[in-house]
């Protein structure tokens, strides 16, 4: 028998991405040389929602790109990212593998100042040798669960742990 647990609603997201936005503000120099990157379909909503709160503290607007990993082309859908602060956006990260391939991607085609990772959620469970520099929530999670970020209406709805 499968259970769900709510681990996030979607107040404490609100607040949660709040925090990362402030957070990636106080380790940037300055807001322009700043690009951020959403993985994915529930990456680029986590960095749609963090970028609107960076761009409400700054009172500039600050733009996200969108990497889809499956993609074959990284350098066509890669913003220009040299010399400038990568912040790479996800909601969950696991095994670090879609985090790899995006730093990957980034690092093969461009030289940037720094590259940080902003997630919503840390389960733990690493295969490859990187963490998450910014974290809204850890959850260490067993072999068999799953941590899933539900989206409504174009927003982080809910986070939820499954059980088996």
């Amino acid at each position: 028998m499968s259970k769900q647990f709510t681990l996030m609603d979607r107040a404490r997201i609100v607040r949660t991405l709040k925090r990362l936005a402030i957070q990636i503000l106080e380790k940037s120099s300055t807001g322009e040389d700043l690009v951020i990157i959403g993985l994915n379909e529930r990456g680029l909503t986590t960095a749609k929602e963090i970028a609107a709160d960076i761009s409400a503290i700054i009172e500039e607007n600050v733009t996200v790109h969108n990497y889809n990993i499956a993609d074959n082309n990284p350098g066509s859908t890669l913003p220009d990212c040299s010399d400038k602060q990568v912040i790479l956006v996800d909601d969950v990260i696991f095994s670090g593998k879609t985090m790899f391939e995006a730093l990957s991607a980034v690092a093969s085609i461009h030289d940037p100042k720094s590259i940080r990772i902003a997630v919503l959620i840390d389960r733990g469970h690493r295969k490859y040798p990187l963490s998450a520099d910014l974290t809204g929530m850890t959850v260490p999670t067993k072999p068999g669960e799953h941590i899933e970020v539900m989206l409504k209406d174009s927003k982080l709805k809910e986070a939820v742990l499954f059980k088996n």
